[in-house]
């Protein structure tokens, strides 16, 4: 799922670029004018008369519709009673088919009740007949700069969220990790909440790396990512830790729990994949206090799985880490 949203994330990036360059090279902006009124199109088209937009002239609301699916526009500047639809309406219909299009509607001091319900539904502004030209190009002015405004949002929110993923796998990365897993424990001290955290590492993937080839083992560890994402709750966070080893975070769930659905991901491992996994379980505040005395304690967890014949679970205890310590102290 995680991957895909990539991919969308992509996708709306260079949408985003797209407009951008309509707003920062071309500098032509279009404004489609849905009005019938003589003195008000003479009107505007004499306030934007310099170059600067271009205005397209129709004279219904559903022609207005049929170009706004088809054409670029910053602003659509409309009477707000048209002969076939009313600018309610029309502003539904233009925000749907592009929901970042500015309306403007024109209207006299009586109908401005409906102006006002047409800005519930999403119009930009509505401007009092007769046009004061100044106002009217201050307000289109204001429009576009909102439309880029939004666009470098959506941007600066594309670059946070892909700096966050994993490229081959989708899933979250290490530095992301890192803060989610700093700002949880931070929070828990605060008010006092249990977590665990899995390490997993992928059994023989080097033997298996070698054997399939490079990109068969790229693929397992894509299929790997979303198999664990696809057997967790929504709440808990996958992510790649690095090389062919995973971390999981689970919030609220203590160790009896975490073991259970550790168990859970060793079976769904065993029955989807061409390999086994290795997992270490250590849980806050029980085993740690700390993200770094956490981490470490479900990374010795994980050593003395891939110890026990691998494709196991083992939960942190004191006697693991006594145990790696004295294998340690021999081996010097």
């Amino acid at each position: 799922m995680l991957y895909f949203r990539k991919i969308h994330l992509k996708l709306i990036l260079l949408f985003c670029a797209k407009r951008e360059r309509e707003f920062l090279v071309n500098k032509r902006f279009n404004l489609l004018v849905v009005v019938n009124d003589r003195k008000v199109l003479k009107d505007l088209n004499k306030a934007f008369e310099k170059g600067l937009y271009r205005l397209w002239q129709v004279k219904s609301g559903k022609e207005a519709i049929s170009f706004i699916k088809k054409i670029h526009f910053v602003a659509v500047i409309s009477e707000l009673e048209l002969e076939d639809i009313n600018g309610l309406k029309l502003t539904i219909e233009a925000k749907r088919a592009y929901s970042q299009i500015n309306v403007i509607l024109l209207t006299d001091i009586s109908s401005i009740n409906k102006a006002v319900e047409a800005l519930k539904k999403g119009a930009y502004a509505y401007l009092l007949k007769p046009l004061n030209l100044d106002e009217v190009k201050l307000v289109v002015k204001r429009a576009i700069e909102n439309t880029y405004l939004y666009q470098q949002a959506r941007k600066k929110d594309y670059y946070q969220n892909i700096s966050a993923l994993d490229g081959l796998t989708g899933v979250y990365n290490h530095r992301h990790f890192n803060k989610v897993l700093d700002w949880h424990i931070k929070y828990s001290r605060r008010k006092p909440k249990v977590l665990s955290l899995f390490m997993i590492d992928l059994d023989d993937f080097k033997q298996f790396n070698d054997r399939e080839g490079h990109v068969e083992g790229d693929k397992l560890l894509y299929e790997t990512a979303q198999l664990f994402v696809k057997s967790i709750r929504d709440r808990d966070m996958v992510f790649r830790y690095g090389g062919d080893e995973f971390t999981i975070i689970m919030l609220q769930t203590p160790k009896s729990k975490a073991k259970k659905v550790g168990e859970r991901l060793l079976t769904e491992v065993r029955k989807n994949l061409p390999i086994t996994v290795s997992i270490g379980l250590a849980t806050y505040p029980e085993d740690a206090d700390t993200k770094y005395d956490l981490v470490v304690k479900a990374d010795e967890a994980l050593y003395r799985a891939k110890g026990k014949d691998k494709d196991r679970l083992c939960s942190y205890t004191e006697r693991i880490s006594k145990e790696r310590s004295l294998k340690e102290e021999r081996k010097i």
